[in-house]
């Protein structure tokens, strides 16, 4: 017969696939909102904890929602409805949905997100660009760094966009720029291109790729292709759920998994030629 799960069997099973000492000093990963005694009946993984995270939990009858972006970022003077943080924190505690986040001890762990966006790139032979913050845990570290068969910019391009469903693609470099090893790093990684030069890599793949990086990694002769944060990281969504359905199965834990649809990336594009 299958039993319903506490909120900490949960948070210790994402636990030992991303340890929260592989996390950044200044990330507030693990629990958010709520109770680690709480007993989860159902749980939505989503990219953010925003309000409409918040409501399709509630929608689908979940009581925990999972998260890759923490909620408080900052500490909160006061909870109340002045700021998107509070106004989620304050939901949640009406709502009953506790709130967990697995942020950059995720996309350094060994089957994290780096790994998942690399493996999408299809780059071989894997590795990462950073060493790991922990030393029991050698094959984790923030990014990635793989090989590709010898091409151009200019034909890895349109494969890139491809693999992660983009339209729009901003990158830096000459199209004809030899590539045979590339480096990735979700999120806002641009201010690694030393790093990424150093290790051996001709591009490296990220999000919000500032101004300056970009200049001085053109002047530096290393490419950048700049996904987005949100498309660099959404692959979480799917990647945790899919761990979390294969851990309860295997547990006999009564818990239905659920993923966020609710998540979109908040830039667009506007073109002056359409009509």
């Amino acid at each position: 017969m299958k039993k319903l799960v506490s909120l900490h069997e949960i948070q210790a099973y994402l636990e030992r696939l991303a340890p929260p000492t592989l996390a950044e000093d200044w990330d507030p990963v693990g629990l958010q909102v709520g109770s680690r005694s709480e007993e989860i009946h159902g749980l939505l993984v989503a990219l953010d904890a925003t309000e409409a995270a918040l409501w399709e939990a509630v929608e689908h009858d979940c009581n925990l929602l999972v998260t890759h972006h923490p909620l408080f970022f900052k500490a909160l003077k006061r909870l109340d409805d002045s700021t998107p943080a509070s106004r989620v924190a304050r939901l949640a505690a009406q709502t009953g949905v506790s709130i967990l986040s697995f942020h950059t001890n995720l996309d350094a762990a060994d089957r994290g997100l780096n790994e998942d966006l690399a493996r999408k790139l299809g780059l071989r032979g894997l590795r990462p660009l950073l060493a790991s913050r922990d030393r029991r845990h050698p094959k984790a570290g923030l990014g990635r760094l793989g090989s590709v068969t010898p091409t151009k910019l200019k034909s890895w391009l349109p494969k890139a966009a491809q693999a992660l469903g983009l339209a729009n693609l901003r990158y830096v470099g000459d199209p004809n720029h030899p590539l045979r090893r590339i480096a990735v790093m979700t999120g806002s990684g641009g201010g690694f291109f030393a790093e990424a030069k150093a290790a051996g890599a001709d591009l490296l793949v990220t999000g919000d790729v500032k101004y300056h990086h970009a200049l001085d990694a053109l002047a530096e002769g290393i490419a950048l292709v700049d996904v987005g944060h949100f498309a660099g990281e959404i692959g979480m969504v799917p990647l945790l759920a899919r761990e979390l359905r294969t851990w309860a199965r295997r547990k006999k834990h009564k818990l239905p998994v659920f993923e966020s649809q609710s998540g979109a990336d908040p830039f667009q594009f506007w073109n002056s030629q359409a009509p």
